[in-house]
């Protein structure tokens, strides 16, 4: 365990944890991501525990971790999302006290790993955000009002051909098999039809 007493190495694994804790969060019930993360961060506690720590820096990397969850819930805001990248990144960069520098860690591995870490959270909360809030695709409602052909005589039961698919239909009046049909409401897989205004004024 002495390797994680080297402020590079710790960081890494830092950095690692982060990542995995937002994959964990983002790909719930696996197992496998939720135990990685958690073995991930007994080895952080471990380095902290054993190395010069900033107290700050541990609670404003809380704090971006917070606003991170807060970003991908559904409450998109980009000084948000921009504002967890701030918090994140100076925490990650300092929670480790450096010997007579700023950074603990080789600056360039410092600059690499907090870029990906910023450019990671963007996408991914703006993707999340974004499949939260996107519309189905299809709303099965839609057929109502939509007209289409009677494959069956339908009455209390038949079949219907509306927006390409077959339905299980009913209608209050007796409709003959190849009519017009026009769809009246929806209840689960089947449609309650009639016959359109115009076809009954020409009867």
């Amino acid at each position: 365990m002495e390797f994680l007493l080297d402020p590079n190495v710790a960081f890494v694994v830092l950095s690692a944890a982060f990542f995995m804790i937002i994959f964990a969060l983002l790909t719930p019930g696996t197992g496998f991501l939720e135990t990685l993360a958690l073995a991930l961060l007994v080895l952080v506690g471990y380095s902290v525990a054993n190395l010069a720590v900033n107290a700050w820096a541990i609670v404003l990397l809380l704090a971006g971790v917070v606003l991170v969850l807060i970003a991908l819930r559904r409450a998109w805001k980009w000084y948000i999302l921009a504002g967890s990248i701030v918090c994140v990144i100076i925490g990650l960069l300092f929670v480790y006290q450096g010997a007579g520098s700023l950074l603990a860690m080789d600056p360039l591995l410092a600059m690499l790993l907090s870029l990906g870490m910023g450019v990671f959270i963007w996408i991914v909360g703006r993707n999340t955000s974004a499949a939260f809030n996107l519309r189905p695709s299809s709303d099965p409602n839609q057929v109502i009002g939509m007209t289409g052909k009677a494959l069956t005589e339908v009455a209390a039961k038949g079949s219907v051909y509306v927006d390409g698919e077959n339905w299980s239909a009913t209608a209050e009046n007796r409709i003959p098999k190849g009519s017009l049909i026009i769809v009246l409401e929806r209840t689960g897989l089947v449609l309650k039809v009639g016959i359109p205004e115009e076809k009954k004024q020409k009867k």
